[in-house]
């Protein structure tokens, strides 16, 4: 299997369950995933009530490094398309309020940002260290 398809599949995937969990009506159903995220965040920074920020940059961190390892580019580069995300990420923050039910936060808009920004070097020093690695 080509590896740049699999992970254009990934990507497309998150694109859409991370767009319609920011814009979905009825938060509180995601709230037991959460866990996790509440999980790092008392890690990471003694506070558990950070954990929605943390599944903010997780959510964005999986659908930026998807994206730089899927090959897909705006205007020949892939960087171009992990800025694209990191404000896509602001503004769909920004849509959720649109609708009255919910309403959109800086922060999270901030989390959304620097967890595409951050993926992107991620992604590419594994996309590197796999070119190095001998396949058997």
């Amino acid at each position: 299997m080509n590896v740049r398809l699999f992970w254009r599949g990934v990507f497309i995937l998150l694109f859409v369950f991370v767009t319609w969990l920011t814009l979905t009506p009825n938060p509180d159903e995601t709230k037991p995933s959460l866990a996790i995220a509440r999980f790092i965040a008392q890690l990471i920074f003694h506070d558990q009530s950070l954990g929605d920020k943390v599944a903010h940059f997780l959510a964005y961190s999986a659908l930026g490094g998807s994206a730089a390892l899927s090959g897909f580019a705006i205007g020949g580069r892939r960087a171009a398309l992990i800025a694209a995300l990191a404000v896509y990420g602001a503004l769909l923050e920004y849509v959720q309020g649109l609708g009255g039910v919910r309403s959109p936060e800086l922060a999270d808009a901030v989390a959304n940002s620097l967890g595409a920004l951050f993926s992107f070097p991620v992604a590419l020093f594994f996309e590197r260290l796999a070119a190095r690695t001998p396949s058997t």
